[in-house]
């Protein structure tokens, strides 16, 4: 289930992803990329579901949810891993922008790590989408 998450308003100057609206128009990088936050757990891991991320985040809009994926896995925005055979994600950034409280805060964490013993990361890095 989607959460609730917040934007800040510095989010829409990031250049980066900016940069990756206007190389892959029709692909929606950057509102893909925020949407993911909200089906990401509080450590900023979610299931590697393009399918259903696709009906989750614009269902109405013809695109290839894989193809943005990975323009933004490319891009080092997200990471991609697996863990006994299931598929995942994880913004390296997310606990960096979104204060998790309530419940949520209580809560153990959804998924797995995306590196250790038991997962195989396709892509590792932890940058930032810092404030441009």
């Amino acid at each position: 289930m989607a959460r609730i998450r917040t934007v800040k308003p510095s989010f829409f100057r990031h250049e980066v992803l900016q940069d990756l609206e206007a190389a892959n128009p029709g692909k929606y990088p950057m509102l893909v990329f925020e949407a993911l936050w909200g089906h990401c757990d509080k450590a900023g891991r979610f299931e590697w579901k393009p399918r259903t991320l696709k009906l989750d985040i614009l269902p109405f809009l013809p695109f290839d949810m894989a193809d943005t994926l990975a323009i933004l896995v490319r891009a080092k925005m997200i990471e991609h891993y697996s863990v006994d055979g299931k598929e995942y994600g994880f913004v390296p950034t997310f606990i960096e922008h979104q204060r998790i409280s309530c419940k949520e805060a209580q809560d153990g964490e959804k998924y797995p790590e995306p590196s250790g013993s038991n997962g195989d990361l396709f892509v590792e890095h932890h940058g930032t989408i810092g404030e441009a």
